[in-house]
């Protein structure tokens, strides 16, 4: 409790219990309680909002511009801190015989400290422990835009109204979930996951297929800028067929608030051919069509992870790029058909895939290719995800202008590389991709329009353990960031000055948070970025073929502002 005394001072009273475990202190063998006051001058207690309180082994109390900044968070045998209005403090814990600094600050509403003090005291033969604080000179340790004051301790925000939230791209974790129950139990072929940027947040679609039954359905997920999950839009994938097997990525990108999603279609009944769907900011399909063809009966077709469509610059409908039998094409679609001839790209083939990313300036296509790697970049180690084709490895970039004919592209840039990723921003194309530099597994290009060569070349390591399986880059303002999926992890990693020379941020392991859906079981590289201009999205699928033990996925969502 407190209470008033004379000179303006009041007296904040706790107890605690202050000999350590074996050590009988009383009758009964109980342990005895110290009574505990903190002496705080009248005027700090109608400012105060927070009490912290530090136990520190030892006869030597911390320095006085030390607990200016608070309590230091290293070094204490017990801490606590509790509201000004609690009625009932709380204990410090058992504490072993033995002297201790005590050291005690007042924080205001937003943790900056108003007073401190410090008293050494023997607690094997104190009865009270008094600590007077005296009010500090130039009040310092508010908490920074993006953070706020909660417990005596600065953290970042979750709050989405705060225009703070994620200063400096501090990848706070605004929430995460799960996706939805599997279609079946032990016998559902998932694909890669798509995500892309709404006005409210995101977009989440992936496709699930039961061989056995013939069945297959394209979920759509919203998810909004806090992390919460609104309710899923679920799509019967129609005319499938039992025996045949569907197990590539989903296709998505978003021109504002209307998005169009495309699903490759195995053959069935002698056709094959495409689902095509027209996508509103709530998951809701508002229109459906189909690109089929008997000539397609004996084709395999096939789109890749992450980066299989694009807004066409200015709102023109949405570039799609897919391999048929081993040949990367590209395609334009401004409803739920195609709109055009599909024009191939990447050089010669056989190719594993085609990618396609774009920007208001220029539109990107990739494709990689098995082969032996340039001699002076010996190419990936990497494991390459499902679908990917195996070989040394290299891919073909091309980077071409915002309404350039894709009839009359410029000549590939090769690079080695058995998997890729591509974004695109401003004229700046990145390429994600993996290396055999142990020093630097995880690398990336950057690309800008009209050069003939990377603009730079880098890499780093990320922190999960075991080779990448694949990773996925997104690019937005002049941030950059990989979600890199290594055996049962995912890493996010932020880099500024994307535009010139990027420079490394922040890395997040999304394992360690309790709140992200356990990753234990990741595996095959399915995993996806999206980025806005304060929020960081990861989806991933936990495997291409999933187990009665298995999650279908997750996704988290994370806050991000310069």
């Amino acid at each position: 409790m407190s209470a008033l005394r004379p000179r303006g001072i009041a007296r904040v009273t706790l107890a605690f219990l202050a000999l350590g475990p074996g050590v009988t202190g009383a009758a009964c063998n109980r342990k005895p309680s110290v009574s505990f006051e903190l002496d705080v001058p009248g005027d700090i207690v109608n400012r105060a909002t927070w009490y912290e309180i530090g136990a520190f082994p030892g006869a030597s109390c911390p320095p006085a511009a030390q607990l200016t900044g608070g309590i230091p968070s290293t070094g204490a045998t017990a801490r606590l801190a509790f509201p000004k209005t609690s009625k009932s403090p709380p204990g410090l814990g058992d504490l072993p015989r033995g002297s201790y600094a005590f050291a005690a600050v007042a924080k205001a509403d937003d943790c900056t400290v108003l007073a401190v003090g410090c008293s050494v005291v023997d607690v094997g033969s104190a009865s009270a422990i008094t600590i007077a604080l005296r009010p500090v000179d130039n009040p310092t340790g508010a908490c920074v835009n993006g953070t706020i004051c909660q417990v005596a301790q600065c953290i970042p925000s979750t709050d989405n109204s705060d225009p703070s939230v994620g200063s400096g791209c501090s990848l706070q974790l605004m929430g995460a979930g799960p996706l939805g129950d599997p279609l079946t139990m032990g016998t559902t072929i998932a694909s890669g996951p798509a995500i892309a940027v709404t006005s409210s947040g995101f977009v989440i679609s992936y496709r699930e297929f039961d061989s056995l039954a013939g069945a297959g359905r394209l979920t759509f997920l919203p998810i909004d800028n806090g992390g919460g999950a609104l309710p899923p839009h679920v799509e019967t994938l129609p005319d499938r067929c039992s025996g045949s097997e569907e197990g590539d990525a989903v296709g998505m990108a978003f021109h504002g608030d209307t998005g169009l999603a495309v699903v490759a279609r195995a053959p069935c009944n002698k056709t094959g051919g495409f689902d095509l769907y027209l996508v509103d900011a709530t998951g809701n399909v508002t229109k459906s069509g189909q690109e089929l063809s008997p000539s397609l009966a004996t084709s395999v077709l096939r789109l890749s992870q992450s980066h299989a469509v694009a807004p066409v610059p200015g709102g023109a409908g949405y570039f799609v790029g897919f391999t048929k039998d081993a040949q990367a094409l590209l395609d334009l679609s401004a409803g739920p058909r195609f709109s055009g001839a599909a024009v191939p790209f990447g050089g010669a083939p056989p190719h594993n895939d085609a990618w396609v990313a774009s920007s208001s300036n220029v539109f990107a296509l990739m494709t990689s290719v098995d082969g032996t790697a340039p001699v002076a970049d010996a190419g990936s180690d990497a494991a390459p995800p499902p679908d990917a084709g195996s070989g040394g490895g290299v891919l073909r970039l091309h980077v071409a202008a915002a309404g350039a004919s894709a009839a009359s592209l410029p000549p590939p840039i090769e690079f080695p590389g058995t998997w890729g990723s591509l974004a695109a921003e401003g004229s700046r194309v990145v390429v994600a991709s993996g290396s055999s530099d142990v020093g630097k597994p995880m690398t990336f290009r950057a690309f800008d329009l009209g050069g003939a060569a990377a603009k730079v070349t880098d890499g780093f390591t990320p922190s999960g353990l075991g080779k990448i399986i694949y990773a996925d880059v997104a690019l937005h303002q002049d941030f950059m960031f990989f979600a890199i999926e290594q055996p049962s992890a995912i890493s996010l990693v932020a880099y500024k000055k994307a535009s010139t020379t990027p420079s490394f941020v922040r890395e997040i392991l999304l394992g360690s948070d309790p709140r992200i859906p356990s990753l234990l079981l990741v595996r095959d590289g399915r995993v996806a970025v999206a980025a806005s201009d304060t929020r960081v999205a990861v989806t991933w699928i936990t495997g291409r073929s999933l187990t009665p033990n298995d999650a279908v996925g997750g996704y988290a969502v994370f806050a991000c502002r310069p």
